[in-house]
């Protein structure tokens, strides 16, 4: 019984968290922007297949010290402080929860930890998986030790990244979905991540 009210109970906040800063047209209008965006992405991927491109826009978080490029569908909200969230606005059961460390106020040891932590929690009888497949890891040349993790769920695949990048400790948990899954777009939109 505690593992369905621990599955219930992640599948109800992904959906609450990715539902955060979900707005009507009207709303937009209304209210400032919770980002700020420039364009022309040094990346070009598509939603559902990396293969096709898409450009995407360079987006500032509020709250951390950090830029990313977003590709079209995907949208970027604050979820609460030192906590990013992308969402895929065709499918908000597909999202990305982006959060920075100052290597000055925790370790890069103790936030994976923290991750593989969180990825067990999402299925207590599942078994956190390293991954290995390097397409489903963000590198480039100025990531540095990264480290990915993955677990399955009935819903999907839990995946988690810790890595390096100008300094900044970055941890990335993604939720995806069996059906059309959109991991290969978080890993380029992950590789995108730059200290602002």
């Amino acid at each position: 019984m505690k593992k369905v009210h621990s599955l219930i109970s992640i599948i109800s906040l992904s959906i609450v968290l990715a539902a955060c800063g979900t707005t009507t047209e009207s709303e937009k209008t209304d209210q400032p922007a919770p980002t700020t965006e420039t364009k022309n992405s040094e990346e070009t991927v598509s939603p559902t297949n990396p293969e096709k491109e898409l450009l995407g826009t360079t987006v500032e978080s509020e709250n951390q010290n950090y830029s990313i490029t977003v590709v079209d569908n995907f949208e970027l909200t604050s979820e609460e402080p030192n906590k990013d969230l992308i969402f895929n606005q065709e499918n908000d059961l597909q999202s990305m929860r982006i959060e920075t460390f100052d290597p000055n106020n925790g370790t890069l040891k103790d936030v994976t930890q923290n991750l593989v932590d969180t990825l067990q929690a999402s299925n207590d009888s599942g078994t956190v998986v390293e991954i290995t497949d390097q397409k489903l890891i963000p590198t480039n040349e100025s990531i540095e030790d990264a480290k990915a993790f993955q677990i399955d769920t009935s819903s999907g695949k839990v995946t988690g990244y810790t890595f390096v990048r100008e300094g900044l400790i970055v941890k990335l948990t993604v939720f995806d979905t069996n059906e059309s899954p959109a991991l290969e777009t978080f890993v380029k939109m992950a590789e995108t991540i730059k200290v602002k």
